[in-house]
């Protein structure tokens, strides 16, 4: 899409349409999160069950066959999502999408697994609370933030760089790092998330197209969706090492 400036949108766009997209956004979102977390959750028993029993391979998602191909094909659908959203049905854009938080929810039931109930919560309230806030921040500040979300794309590659480095390292002070930058980096990529999303709801409140409305909803739903559950993620192992 040829989205216009966001200094030309946010000043030709009535506050109305635009907030009925953004409230589309966070309630794609929102049913992203509901799907994924649920599956996490409900399969996280299944996975400790299986490890307490002392044979893993009770549990399927144990396999690093499978788990492999889920990624690769996490790793395809993901790619394939924008322009599918954009030519498709609404409805396939959509099922795509739950679909993809559906695959998330069952590697993190496995990574669920090795942290106790009260860090989970722990985790999931911190980054309850941190998302939120960001992305007030970046839906109400007129500052531009598209040279923060320049750094912390930039940031983001280097500390999956220094991650695959590490796997060879085994360098403790090394995933601290990480851990702590991943959390900066995507509390940054929320805000910055979502003043984009803002920008480009706010040009099709402009052409009042309902239907390029709910694509650009769903787009903007998975960049949150991602944002969040990245920095749920490197919370949690903050909180998990304190439990």
């Amino acid at each position: 899409m040829g989205f216009t400036s966001y200094s030309e949108s946010r000043t030709t766009v009535g506050a109305l349409d635009l907030s009925k997209i953004m409230r589309l956004v966070y309630f794609w979102l929102a049913m992203g999160l509901l799907v994924g977390f649920g599956i996490a959750l409900t399969l996280r028993g299944a996975a400790t069950a299986a490890l307490e029993s002392g044979d893993p391979t009770k549990f399927a998602l144990f396999n690093p066959g499978l788990m492999l191909a889920l990624g690769i094909g996490y790793i395809v659908v993901a790619f394939a999502f924008h322009p599918v959203v954009m030519r498709a049905n609404v409805t396939v854009g959509a099922i795509m999408y739950l679909g993809m938080t559906a695959i998330f929810g069952l590697f993190t039931s496995v990574t669920l697994t090795m942290y106790t109930d009260k860090a989970i919560i722990a985790a999931f309230a911190a980054t309850a609370g941190m998302f939120g806030a960001m992305s007030l921040i970046g839906y109400t500040t007129k500052m531009d933030l598209s040279k923060i979300g320049s750094i912390a794309i930039m940031a983001l590659i280097g500390i999956l760089i220094a991650s695959v480095v590490n796997i060879f390292l085994r360098s403790e002070a090394i995933y601290w790092i990480v851990t702590y930058a991943g959390v900066l980096i995507f509390a940054a990529l929320t805000a910055w998330d979502t003043q984009k999303i803002k920008r480009n709801a706010a040009q099709v409140a402009v052409s009042g197209d309902g239907t390029m409305a709910q694509r650009v909803a769903l787009l903007g739903a998975f960049e949150l969706f991602l944002d969040f559950v990245n920095l749920f993620l490197y919370l949690l192992r903050i909180f998990g090492s304190r439990d």
